[in-house]
């Protein structure tokens, strides 16, 4: 179990975002007292592209102050760490429901009164401590294991395994792709917290580095509007397939630090005659499907009225949401213009429009050639 001293964890929308021009976040503060001040520190998302809880920590450091934010980014728990990568696990595991965003701050000497000052600061700064600070049961779930409440000592051990799991899936679900092992003592005790992470050797740090700088070039940072406010998402191609009509992408979304999968077709007539190529296609479609708040993820059998996200085709998009034609407006030309693809439309749907049944007998669908 990593030591928080407490005594007592995407970037921020970009202004300017394309996929030709993308921008990444940046490290944790790298220089101890280059910044000092909670908001001139850069927030770092806690899992990063490779599915890691891997902070830049500057050579020489010897303790850490660290701010965690939820997935609003607001703060919620400022901690003190010799070892901010286990402390950074540690709060994630305790509270990966809380636990999206961190800010640190690397110090080149243990000082306790200095870490005291900076966290200080940092309150007077936000106006006050965070929940995770101020509230007696909240600073106690950010700062102890996790108490699986078992009513009964004989019942401590399997109530802790089962809280265990369910934290192993909730980081399971948030994409983090670390080991987490339940800490055996604590088990018995009917606690749950999981063993800290052996240090990597600078051979393993410098393959993660490489790996994440290549996973950084693949990936490009998308803008949109989201109610009213800039917002990013990340995009990545993990793998492109040229098909007879076009291409075929498996592609990674990641959007309020949770990583979805898709397989994506785009038909060459949704770019060819566009001047655009098959990946600026992608980039518009998730645009898209997240400002009108689309499920990035099903399961299980689909409805009619479920988009079927985890593998589509432009024109499917397109048939399901006609108002995606509208993103080609800046063009000159329609789609509808374009004369080179069939497509389905919706004709009837009577009583049942909306309501998620599975009885198709009130649903007709025409095949219609769109000619130019």
């Amino acid at each position: 179990m990593a030591r928080i001293l407490t005594g007592w964890g995407a970037c921020p929308p970009c202004q300017q975002l394309s996929r030709e021009s993308a921008c990444r976040c940046r490290p944790a503060q790298a220089e101890a007292g280059t910044a000092r001040k909670l908001a001139e520190l850069d927030l770092v998302p806690f899992i990063n592209l490779q599915g890691m809880i891997q902070p830049e920590v500057p050579e020489g450091t010897q303790a850490s102050v660290f701010a965690v934010f939820d997935d609003k980014k607001k703060l919620q728990f400022v901690g003190f760490s010799k070892d901010v990568r286990n402390s950074l696990r540690t709060v994630f595991s305790r509270r990966p429901d809380r636990a999206f965003f961190f800010k640190a701050l690397h110090l080149q000497t243990l000082d306790q009164d200095e870490m005291i000052a900076v966290r200080t600061a940092w309150f007077e700064e936000v106006g006050g401590p965070p929940p995770g600070n101020k509230l007696a049961m909240e600073r106690k779930a950010w700062s102890q294991p996790v108490d699986a409440g078992a009513i009964s000592d004989r019942g401590k051990q399997q109530a802790a395994e089962g809280e265990a799991a369910g934290l192993q899936a909730m980081m399971r679900t948030r994409g983090c792709k670390e080991d987490f092992v339940p800490n055996p003592e604590l088990l018995q005790e009917g606690m749950v917290d999981f063993l800290a992470s052996k240090a990597l050797s600078p051979e393993e740090l410098a393959t993660q580095r490489e790996r994440l700088q290549a996973l950084t070039k693949a990936t490009s940072v998308v803008g949109l509007d989201l109610d009213g406010e800039r917002v990013s998402f990340e995009l990545r191609f993990r793998n492109t397939y040229k098909t007879n009509g076009g291409y075929m992408f498996d592609a990674a979304v990641t959007f309020e630090d949770r990583e979805t999968v898709h397989r994506v077709i785009v038909g060459r007539e949704y770019y060819d005659d566009f001047g655009m190529e098959a990946q600026d296609v992608v980039a518009m479609a998730f645009s898209f499907l997240l400002a009108h708040r689309v499920p990035r993820q099903t399961e299980g059998m689909l409805l009619s009225s479920q988009f079927p996200v985890n593998y589509f085709s432009i024109s499917e998009l397109e048939q399901f949401f006609p108002a995606f034609a509208d993103e080609y407006s800046k063009f000159d030309r329609s789609l509808e213009g374009a004369g080179k693809f069939w497509r389905f439309n919706r004709l009837h749907d009577y009583a049942n429009k909306g309501k998620g049944t599975e009885d198709m007998s009130n649903l007709s669908l025409a095949l219609n050639r769109v000619n130019g």
